[in-house]
């Protein structure tokens, strides 16, 4: 017997694609990996649309797609298809990580490692502030209130997100996503000392949401090219490993 779907789920699959800057002909990418399965989340802004689009803006497709799309699922839009076809957006967000997951989550498994998890294991899984792939990328979306409205719009689901699952610990990455997660949640972090790596330092984040999981944020985005050496990389996997037996914060 098929699990039911948890209303909220279902709420958010329907929601109808955003009028701008989301990537045309994609859907809601609720996780990367299985989030009900994984013990440990990884967290950023939002997906990448190299998770749906190529280098040319076109749509993926055959071997090459990551994820379902309007397209191969032949529908317009999901607002009012069958809950077979929700299903398939969900185990396609449920299987990433063994079909052709984009490289860019590479760059986190020595930080997961650390605390005995995995992408590729199904321990971790990755989960954004808002679920919808954008373009450009979020940065570059020149309107600050389209912006404000989709962390806004997206903010219950992380929440539910966050307390049905059953995660020992969030790893937050970088300052402009440890910032708004502060505010959706409404906790505040500590700060937790900082690693350095030539001219780069990243500041560390520690706190406990209120239902137990705890949280570890960074300020660099690791998976930024600019400035990030493999060392500074060795050098947060390392904090974060020690942070993790730290058991002092409530």
């Amino acid at each position: 017997m098929k699990p039911i779907l948890a209303d909220y789920v279902i709420a958010r699959l329907r929601r109808p694609l955003p009028a701008e800057y989301v990537v045309r002909g994609s859907t809601p990418v609720l996780s990367f990996g299985n989030a009900l399965d994984a013990t440990v989340a990884t967290l950023g802004l939002n997906p990448s649309r190299r998770e749906f689009l190529d280098r040319n803006g076109r749509l993926l497709s055959g071997t090459a797609r990551r994820l379902e799309t309007l397209r191969s699922l032949g529908v317009p839009n999901l607002v009012s298809v069958s809950q077979s076809t929700l299903r398939r957006v969900i185990n396609g967000c449920n299987n990433y990580f063994t079909v052709n997951p984009y490289r860019w989550f590479d760059q986190p498994e020595s930080t997961l490692q650390s605390v005995g998890a995995s992408y590729y294991d199904g321990s971790a899984c990755h989960l954004d502030l808002v679920q919808w792939a954008t373009d450009p990328t979020w940065g570059k979306i020149p309107n600050r209130t389209i912006r404000n409205r989709l962390l806004k719009e997206d903010a219950a689901f992380l929440r539910e997100q966050l307390t049905t699952g059953s995660f020992r610990l969030l790893l937050i990455n970088g300052r402009g996503v440890v910032r708004p997660f502060q505010r959706m949640m409404g906790i505040s972090l500590r700060p937790a000392g900082s690693v350095k790596s030539r001219s780069v330092e990243s500041r560390m984040s520690l706190g406990r949401l209120p239902f137990g999981t705890k949280v570890i944020g960074w300020s660099v985005n690791v998976q930024s090219s600019y400035g990030v050496s493999n060392a500074l990389r060795a050098a947060l996997a390392c904090r974060v490993r020690g942070l993790n037996h730290d058991d002092t914060i409530a």
